[in-house]
């Protein structure tokens, strides 16, 4: 009998999460559907173990790690369906989910993708649809909203969700051309929905079909990220609709009151933002370690018990409940929990406790990034002095004690540009501004090393004119002719 629906479940590695993820997916899996698996040169035991569930499951092999979108146009070339679900081997579905799932698309006949609600372990959200921010680029709507929050309990159109778990129309699918291989395990997903928004189809949130996600503990993606952004920014940043702000608003959770006069009144709930100014610094930084720590902390604490089959009881809040409102009193206290938190997760990831080593997931990494680069820039760098710095706006990068940071690039009112520069001779040109008006010093974070390479005319002109320092994993220029 040939099926109606095909989940396609892309591995690379993580055996044991693998077992687990396609045994609850069979657990349940309806007389007219099929799972198609393709492992995509896995080195580990996924060849033996896909082997071991028989005629249950169907699988593909690819001698070559060919990445997510390629792994996934293989896995729906070979499925039957026409309706394919695309799941990553990190997801653990709960009851009914498919069920939903496909419900939700026979009801909307004009959605050709449908997306689920993704929650990490500990209730939180990861995924209630992906949104486009005023920078232009994509985010995942409400993370870090409880599971049960009216605003994520929403079904509605939207312009992505992630391809963690999506349902698409065969027909759609193979219409726009499957997943773009260009893009290396970060934003195909994204990608895909918007030519599928662009092909005259619509893309669906479906709040009522519920898995949990252990975002990343599948594949790694840092190395490849850049390249996905670049095409992403080339492609779609100055073309999608930047529709945050208004879903906020339609949820109720941004309010405007318009007074005779400027100016206008902006509520927002807690749990959606901190006020930039208008606060005492410290309880915003204090909102902001809170957000964090449900963001991210949480996050690899449920990446390192995926890793290592551990448990952990760190998932409880560790100050007042969300929303709650925050005393100044909290603030050092909370922070040095915080603290206490990181240094944990940092002693588990480099094994001081006999465990093998694990590198740290992609945002908690970062956070270490961050103080690293800051440490090295206190080395280098006199007190008093103004540094550019390159990122995407990270303002904890530009915090910099005794120095003045500055983004690179920047508008005129010292805020983040919130784009790139469109060529090299666009980058000089802006980097010979800002020295001009007082940055001494020039700083590339790792993550942000791309720059050397695709600004390929900025590189000449920093190594011709300037001097470089030792910056540790930084690269750090003198801007002193």
């Amino acid at each position: 009998m040939t099926a109606a629906v095909s989940v396609i479940v892309p591995v690379h590695g993580r055996a044991r999460l693998t077992q687990r993820c396609l045994s609850m997916v069979l657990a349940e899996l309806p007389a007219d559907a099929e799972l198609v698996v393709v492992d995509d040169a896995s080195a580990d035991a996924t060849p033996e173990l896909l082997a071991g569930y028989g005629d249950a499951i169907r699988s593909l092999r690819l001698e070559e790690n060919v990445g997510f979108a390629r792994a996934c146009n293989e896995g729906a070339a070979l499925a039957d369906g026409e309706l394919l679900v695309f799941l990553n081997n990190d997801v653990e579905p709960t009851p009914g989910w498919l069920v939903t799932l496909r419900r939700h698309a026979e009801a909307n006949p004009q959605a050709g993708a449908v997306g689920a609600r993704l929650l990490y372990p500990n209730g939180t959200v990861q995924h209630a649809g992906v949104v486009f921010g005023q920078d232009g680029y994509p985010h995942h709507l409400y993370a870090g909203f409880p599971a049960d929050h009216p605003a994520v309990a929403r079904s509605r159109p939207l312009q992505a969700v992630t391809g963690a778990c999506l349902l698409v129309r065969r027909e759609a699918f193979e219409a726009v051309g499957g997943f773009d291989p260009g893009y290396l395990n970060s934003l195909e997903d994204v990608d895909l929905c918007l030519r599928l928004g662009e092909a005259g189809g619509e893309v669906h949130y479906c709040a009522d079909a519920v898995l949990v996600h252990l975002e990343s503990a599948s594949r790694g993606r840092s190395d490849r990220f850049e390249r996905s952004v670049a095409l992403y920014r080339e492609r779609w940043r100055e073309r999608v609709r930047r529709d945050d702000l208004s879903l906020y608003a339609a949820d109720g959770l941004l309010r405007v009151e318009y007074p005779s006069s400027y100016p206008v009144r902006f509520e927002v709930e807690p749990l959606l933002a901190a006020v930039d100014s208008g606060r005492e610094e410290k309880i915003e930084r204090l909102l902001s370690s809170y957000a964090g720590e449900v963001g991210v902390l949480l996050q690899e604490v449920v990446r390192l018990t995926a890793l290592h089959g551990g448990s952990s009881d760190s998932g409880k809040p560790l100050a007042k409940g969300s929303g709650a409102a925050v005393e100044p009193s909290d603030y050092e206290e909370f922070l040095t929990k915080v603290g206490k938190i990181e240094e944990e997760i940092r002693r588990l990831q480099e094994g001081e406790d006999g465990g093998s080593a694990t590198s740290p997931g992609s945002k908690l990494g970062y956070r270490f990034q961050v103080e690293a680069v800051r440490a090295a820039i206190h080395r280098v760098v006199p007190p008093d002095s103004i540094v550019l710095v390159a990122s995407r706006g990270d303002r904890e990068l530009v915090r910099l004690d005794e120095r003045t940071g500055w983004h690179f690039p920047r508008t005129a009112d010292g805020r983040y540009a919130g784009h790139h520069p469109a060529d090299s001779e666009e980058a000089v040109a802006h980097l010979e501004e800002l020295r001009s008006a007082g940055a001494a010093f020039l700083v590339f974070p790792p993550d942000s090393l791309w720059w050397l390479s695709h600004y390929g005319g900025l590189k000449e002109h920093l190594d011709r004119r300037y001097r470089r320092l030792e910056g540790d994993d930084s690269e750090i220029f003198e801007l002193t002719p």
